[in-house]
């Protein structure tokens, strides 16, 4: 009995657990069933989703999705640009500019593909609008036309007329401006991306200018020494003749005149120094004179110009003085004659820049003439003048000095008179001869001292000169007539002051009896 209970409960317990194991697949299949067909409502959903975000596409975007075939050879674009529109059934416009021949083979290619490879290997393009597809070189493709816009500048520090030049080369096609010098305005019309960097490029320029004191100090020295030494004489047997016919006057046989006058006069404005001598009796005269003359000249000019100039602005300096010349013009049988004056003298010209930085740099171009002679023309003298010129660029700092020198000139000038053979004797040469030089040295030192200036303030030296200048004004003389016009004037007021005083105490005897009336009124009521 406990044998058959065993084997009993074993298969109970065998039903039982083939039991569970059979729910569990049922309950498994359930579940994947339920997921399946969630999954299927789930990618249902997503379809119906992509669907409705799908785009639709015009016509004309469907036929370039259409396939094509074409084989061309050296073929003119424009053929090849028909064809394509044949096959494809679309309408395209080309631009003149779209030129050159196509060699191409195409199987079965997207219409889009197609005019995408065709015309980028000729630099070209092609847009498709909803009907029509247009074809054009891809800079004209590029460009998107904007809104013009205009806009007023008032230009406040910078020079409205070089403004208006810059900003006539920086200005579109489309672009145009027009400038008021009287008002400082400018106004531009332009696109919207221009006048947005025109703002920015007013914005740069248009700001206060530093200002640069410029000093200059000149210095010029001249040393000249000049010098003279010979001898000159007269001979002759007391003989003369006429100055005219030539012919001697005198019985004096035979008649002798011999002398020899070779100074060079290179001293010509010194003093004298002569020594004369000679014998003279009524049948002898000789005359001799022995010229010893040095002239020295030391000369110096000190210059101190000093001027305030704007930033790339050109300061210039000129100490000169005028020398009148006449020009001759001849046209034809007519010749016309003008006096013009030539500057001779010191000049200096200095372009400051003050760089981010602070420092300064200057375009420095000093030019010094002196007159050394003159030459004689139909017209009169023209001036002969040696000039010296330096251009140079330097940088410094607020405050340094440039120094020019070196602008030296050295001139030698030796000169001999004499008789031929005389003159070489030793010794007894000494008097058919004349010696003269001329010896000059001169130097040109220009000192430049630039400054920034933010507040320009004078020196005491300034005030002081300033001041100098003022004087008491002249007082106005008042003549008989203005007098005597002037007393009437003041009689005709005071007329005029006593009627209106008698009118208002007439004005108020009137109103008095008024007022005693309406009191009496009053007292009476009350």
């Amino acid at each position: 009995m406990e044998i058959v209970q065993s084997i009993v409960n074993f298969r109970k317990g065998t039903i039982m657990k083939s039991f569970v194991t059979k729910s569990s697949g049922l309950k498994f299949l359930t579940i994947l069933a339920v997921v399946l067909a969630a999954c299927g409502i789930v990618a249902a959903k997503s379809a119906d989703k992509e669907a409705d975000k799908k785009e639709v596409l015009t016509p004309l975007q469907q036929q370039m999705q259409n396939t094509i075939s074409i084989t061309f050879r050296d073929t003119p674009i424009d053929d090849v640009i028909r064809v394509i529109a044949e096959k494809a059934n679309v309408d395209i416009i080309k631009s003149p500019k779209v030129i050159g021949t196509v060699t191409v083979t195409l199987t079965d290619v997207p219409l889009g593909e197609a005019l995408d490879n065709i015309l980028a290997a000729h630099g070209y393009g092609y847009v498709a609008d909803k009907n029509v597809i247009r074809i054009a070189p891809m800079s004209e493709l590029a460009q998107k036309e904007e809104v013009l816009v205009s806009r007023i500048y008032r230009i406040t520090y910078a020079n409205v007329c070089d403004v208006e030049k810059t900003l006539d080369k920086f200005l579109s096609k489309q672009g145009s401006l027009s400038a008021s010098i009287s008002t400082s305005n400018i106004i531009v019309t332009d696109t919207e991306s221009r006048i947005k960097a025109i703002d920015t490029f007013i914005a740069e320029i248009d700001r206060i200018t530093p200002q640069i004191l410029v000093e200059a100090r000149i210095y010029d020295i001249t040393a000249t020494d000049k010098l003279d030494l010979g001898i000159e004489w007269w001979a002759g047997r007391q003989s003369y003749w006429d100055p005219v016919t030539g012919l001697p006057t005198t019985n004096r046989q035979p008649y002798i005149m011999s002398a020899f006058g070779g100074a060079v006069d290179k001293t010509a404005n010194a003093s004298i120094g002569t020594l004369n001598f000679g014998i003279w009796n009524k049948d002898l005269d000789i005359d001799a004179v022995i010229r010893a003359e040095q002239e020295d000249i030391n000369a110096k000019l000190l210059a101190n110009p000093r001027i305030l100039v704007l930033d790339n602005e050109n300061a210039v300096f000129d100490i000169v003085a005028e020398y009148p010349y006449v020009e001759r013009t001849i046209t034809g049988n007519t010749v016309t004659e003008t006096v013009k004056f030539k500057p001779i003298g010191t000049k200096l010209q200095v372009t400051p820049h003050v760089t981010r930085d602070g420092m300064l740099r200057l375009h420095i171009m000093p030019e010094f003439g002196v007159k050394v002679g003159d030459v004689a023309l139909a017209g009169g003298a023209v001036p002969i003048v040696d000039t010296r010129k330096v251009d140079t660029i330097a940088l410094v700092e607020h405050g340094q000095t440039v120094v020019i020198g070196g602008l030296r000139k050295k001139n030698v000038t030796q000169q001999t008179n004499k008789v031929p053979l005389l003159g070489d004797i030793p010794v007894l040469g000494l008097l058919f001869r004349f010696e003269g030089e001329d010896v000059s040295n001169s130097e040109l030192v220009i000192f430049i001292t630039p400054r920034i200036i933010e507040t320009p303030v004078m020196s005491d030296a300034e005030k002081q000169a300033y001041e100098a200048t003022d004087f008491i004004r002249p007082v106005p003389v008042t003549s008989r007539m203005e007098k005597e016009a002037e007393k009437e004037a003041e009689k005709e007021a005071e007329k005029e002051a006593e009627k209106e005083a008698e009118k208002e105490a007439e004005k108020e005897a009137e109103e008095e009896p008024e007022e005693e009336a309406e009191e009496e009124a009053e007292t009476s009521e009350e």
